[in-house]
């Protein structure tokens, strides 16, 4: 069980969604007109958005640190 569930969680939300936008980010390179007749010009732009503030969230609050320490094995 986790210390600080809200910590815990919104750190969990915030790595998910920078794997979703980096999914859609990928398949831009993979498949470009897939993804531009799927989530169009502003979906990716929103993706690339999206996976910048995540990783200016993850800088300031040190987000591999908590994801370890709340779900690291500590040996509970």
């Amino acid at each position: 069980m986790v210390d600080n569930p809200t910590r815990a969680y919104g750190a969990l939300v915030v790595v998910v969604a920078a794997a979703v936008s980096g999914a859609v980010i990928l398949s831009g390179f993979v498949a470009i007109d897939f993804v531009l007749d799927a989530v169009t010009v502003w979906g990716y732009m929103a993706a690339v958005g999206v996976m910048v503030v995540c990783a200016v969230v993850s800088w300031l609050t040190d987000l591999p640190g908590i994801l370890s320490s709340e779900f690291g094995g500590s040996g509970r």
